[in-house]
């Protein structure tokens, strides 16, 4: 038998709406039942709030309904970079392919 999180995911980043440096960490520690929020500039973790996971219930029932995050996800906010660009979201630059170094 498997471990019960063989196949999910333990981290996702999500940026800073704004584009600078910042962005949310998720964490899910899922030998304790705790999923860690921390926010990091860059490579500088600069707070972090562990909370249990039976206590996520009316914070996953607000984004789900209070944002209409299940529609958001059908849908981007931004279009996709096309394939032919490089994109550095913490500076918003897009760097041509014929600029870019080898």
């Amino acid at each position: 038998m498997g471990s019960r999180s063989e196949g999910r995911r333990h981290r996702v980043f999500v940026p800073q709406a704004l584009g600078s440096d910042e962005f949310l960490r998720i964490t899910w520690h899922e030998s304790r039942d705790v999923v860690v929020f921390s926010q990091w500039s860059g490579d500088q973790c600069t707070a972090a709030i562990p909370v249990r996971v039976s206590q996520l219930n009316e914070a996953t029932t607000l984004l789900i309904d209070a944002v209409g995050l299940s529609e958001a996800v059908a849908t981007t906010a931004w279009p996709p970079p096309s394939v032919d660009e490089l994109v550095v979201p913490a500076a918003g630059l897009s760097i041509p392919v014929s600029r870019r170094s080898a």
